[in-house]
């Protein structure tokens, strides 16, 4: 197997993906009094959307990528098909990654216009 840098740099997003998601799943309504309930579980429904777009297009493009080497190896694709591929696999991931960005930013501009502070915590005493 041969794992190049696209790769590494796709599994990290991954990780860095699902620490947000963590955090927006982690938000508190009651911290954030001034927004309905209804505006912050479709703030939070955005914002999932966005980060699990992001994390399930960057694990397939990994498992993708990997895949087809190992498969067109195994068969003896030739030049330029056995590139194709992989340009196909990356293009369709950064394509993906886009179309998460324009989500996210669209779930961060609703974040701001609520008013809503996904790490602020209701104290507990």
């Amino acid at each position: 197997m041969r794992v190049q840098a696209d790769d590494i740099l796709a599994a990290l997003i991954v990780s860095l993906a699902m620490l947000r998601r963590l955090d927006v799943r982690t938000a508190q309504l009651a911290a954030n009094p001034t927004v309905s309930e209804a505006n912050f579980r479709r703030w939070q429904a955005l914002a999932l959307r966005a980060y699990n777009q992001v994390a399930a297009a960057s694990a397939a493009k990994v498992v993708l990528s990997l895949g087809w080497y190992a498969v067109g190896t195994r068969l003896g694709v030739q030049t330029p098909w056995f590139q194709l591929v992989g340009f196909a696999v990356f293009l369709g991931w950064a394509l993906l990654m886009v179309w998460a960005w324009k989500l996210g930013t669209d779930a961060r501009y609703l974040r701001l216009q609520l008013g809503i502070d996904p790490r602020r915590r209701v104290p507990t005493t």
